[in-house]
């Protein structure tokens, strides 16, 4: 089983996935994503404060720990994602697709492969 660390890019606790320092409905260490051995993703919300929500049956619900799909809608904070989205951050896959706030224009955050994190466009 191999666990990644996903939360807010910062200096004093860094993450295997990094989402943008700004949105700070993020935790710094919001979640602990595990692909198991067999194939399938568990998912741990770590912060009390900021939630963890995933879109099931057409609503969003709060989760501590679930297993979840690799293209279900996942809400950490107000940044919307999906596993496979958070796992392409890796380069573990090939979807072009990148978390953004609901709402929010497509190109308000890209992943940058230089530095390896999120960040705003440049204008």
């Amino acid at each position: 089983m191999r666990t990644y660390l996903v939360g807010r890019s910062n200096t004093t606790q860094p993450c295997d996935i990094e989402l943008p320092g700004d949105a700070t409905s993020v935790s710094r260490r919001h979640l602990e994503l595990s692909v198991t051995d067999d194939g399938r993703y568990y998912v741990v919300h770590l912060h009390p404060r900021n939630f963890t929500k995933v879109n099931r049956g057409g609503g969003w619900h709060a989760i501590t720990q679930d297993y979840v799909e690799a293209d279900e809608p996942l809400l950490l904070g107000d940044c919307q994602t999906t596993v496979r989205q958070l796992l392409s951050a890796l380069g573990a896959s090939n979807s072009r697709k990148q978390p953004q706030a609901p709402g929010a224009a497509s190109a308000e955050f890209q992943w940058d492969p230089e530095r390896g994190t999120f960040q705003r466009p440049r204008q």
